[in-house]
């Protein structure tokens, strides 16, 4: 029993160095090339006219 106590005080220990959620970033301001925005969007849509309406607006937005 002892044992896992310490094990748990262990793992909670390490645990506590790890970033906080709020520390990712937004990911807003990315640069993809063209070979991203097309498997992002073959990913997220499976008609063709999905796709390329979305490839269209990322293109707009950026």
């Amino acid at each position: 029993m002892k044992n896992f106590y310490l094990i748990v005080l262990f793992f909670f220990t390490i645990s506590c160095g790890y970033p906080d959620i709020d520390n990712v970033p937004d990911f807003k301001n990315i640069k993809l090339s063209s070979e991203e925005i097309s498997d992002y969007c073959t990913s997220i849509n499976t008609d063709k006219k999905n796709i390329d309406k979305c490839i269209n607006d990322y293109k707009m937005n950026n």
